[in-house]
């Protein structure tokens, strides 16, 4: 406590009025290691709008220093690490740098080996969880995993996806969230596909509760092929920007039983943000014409980009109508539900000779430049 009391003394030891702390200076006031935090000096001077006041946190305080060696990084360099990969773990498990080599690190990267994954493998599950150099009881917690994904493979995979994954309780979370799924018919097939896809539904088993009672009032059956899809969608939005997507789209004339409709064709429309959604709903029934059942009849339009995608298909083919090049029968709906490759062939090679700038322009647009048809 006194140390902590000594380094706010030097903090906060200059006269001006204000002082700001960035989180990473706060926390490293309570840090025992020191190999872990850089120990700040006071500034010389406090002025909130001084530049070179600014810069000096910037690079003492705001940045992490790691020392240049030591017998940690130097056994994992001599297990094959490089040293950006180093560098990446150390940054996400600054304590493995006190970790003791012969007593931890040795013993836990040898259990590794023995439990059958190969050097590369080992890189890519602890630079994914570091946790799994920390945890004494990890052996039981890969092990429950693997025997349920089918391979180190899969198993790497959802660690990518989730670094908590192994670090969850598998008596207080995981077994509980499975046998919830389970008990709703999800197989054990496609729990494992939930964990590739969906691993924050095993992070706590209320929430999962929650997440399963939502996702089935929107209307969305078990046996749906979007079922854990949806229970994605539902899981990673908080209620509140859910509900703000709902309401964006009645404010354009959408009912509840749209809503719902909607939901169950093509969950992903609530992954978008608010102004996102309006801004496609705006275009699609203003500037292109399109009626409301439309757009509820094929959701999945709204998940198309409005500059990469709608907007530039829609000026191609209002380009051809007024150069009378395109037959009748050529709606904007189908158009757009086409590949990159289907609508080029189509509606654009062979204009390209003749019309060279509605090609380049096309291009453009894809890749995010500013459509424009001379």
């Amino acid at each position: 406590m006194f140390l902590v009391q000594k380094r706010l003394f030097c903090l906060l030891s200059c006269n001006k009025s204000s002082i700001h702390l960035s989180s990473y200076q706060f926390c490293s006031l309570f840090s025992n290691h020191r190999s872990e935090f850089m120990l700040v000096e006071p500034l010389e001077s406090c002025e909130p709008s001084s530049k070179e006041a600014a810069k000096m946190a910037k690079d003492r305080i705001c940045e992490k220093k790691l020392p240049i060696s030591s017998p940690s990084i130097e056994f994992f360099k001599q297990s094959g690490w490089s040293d950006a990969q180093v560098m990446k773990l150390t940054k996400r498990a600054p304590n493995l740098l006190n970790a003791n080599v012969e007593t931890a690190l040795k013993p836990r990267m040898r259990r590794l080996q023995d439990m059958g994954f190969s050097d590369s493998e080992i890189v890519q599950l602890v630079s994914s969880c570091p946790c799994v150099l920390i945890l004494r009881d990890i052996e039981p917690r890969i092990n429950f995993w693997r025997s349920r994904l089918g391979s180190n493979e899969r198993l790497l995979k959802a660690c990518k996806k989730n670094m908590f994954i192994v670090s969850f309780s598998l008596a207080r979370n995981i077994e509980p969230s499975i046998s919830l799924l389970r008990e709703h018919g999800i197989s054990d097939e496609r729990i494992a596909h939930m964990v590739l896809t969906v691993p924050g539904c095993f992070c706590g088993i209320d929430k999962l509760k929650e997440v399963i009672k939502y996702t089935e009032e929107l209307g969305i059956p078990r046996d749906s092929g979007l079922y854990t899809y949806a229970l994605h969608v539902v899981m990673s939005r908080k209620r509140s920007s859910f509900d703000a997507t709902s309401a964006t789209l009645m404010s354009f004339g959408c009912s509840q039983p749209d809503i719902v409709a909607v939901f169950r064709k093509c969950p992903y429309v609530w992954t978008f943000s608010k102004k996102t959604i309006c801004d496609k709903m705006t275009f699609l029934m203003k500037e292109v014409g399109f009626e409301l059942k439309s757009i509820i009849r094929c959701p999945v339009i709204l998940t198309c980009s409005l500059e990469k995608r709608l907007r530039p298909r829609y000026e191609v083919l209002n380009f051809l109508k007024r150069n009378k090049l395109l037959d009748e029968g050529h709606n904007l709906l189908s158009v757009i539900q086409l590949t990159e490759e289907k609508f080029i062939k189509k509606y654009l090679f062979q204009h390209k000779e003749k019309f060279t700038s509605l090609y380049d322009s096309y291009l453009a647009a894809v890749q995010g430049k500013p459509y424009v048809v001379t």
